[in-house]
């Protein structure tokens, strides 16, 4: 299924504390799987939105500036692998 309005493009982020933040400051010029797609740190993040201030005429965030940025580290922050972890031996197909 794919949302079909603007306000729909919320399905994709998790829910939790932030949440709303995020949707409100980021998804007011973007869509939410901007955000999906990248695992960056806290600090990396911090750096993304500044870029965004300097070039992109994003506002200052101001007190919801570290709930987004504890939001977005936390649940698109860096991965440890992008590989999945190998099967178990018996999902293997037998020779």
């Amino acid at each position: 299924m794919y949302p079909t309005q603007k306000s729909n493009y919320s399905y994709f982020l998790v829910k939790a504390e932030g949440f709303n933040l995020v949707l409100a400051h980021c998804s007011a010029c973007h869509s939410s799987s901007l955000i999906t797609q990248n695992a960056m740190s806290r600090e990396r993040w911090l750096d993304t939105i500044r870029w965004m201030q300097e070039t992109q005429k994003l506002w200052a965030l101001g007190e919801a500036e570290p709930v987004i940025l504890d939001y977005l580290s936390t649940w698109y922050g860096p991965k440890k692998s992008a590989r999945r972890p190998q099967l178990s031996l018996h999902l293997l197909p037998k020779q």
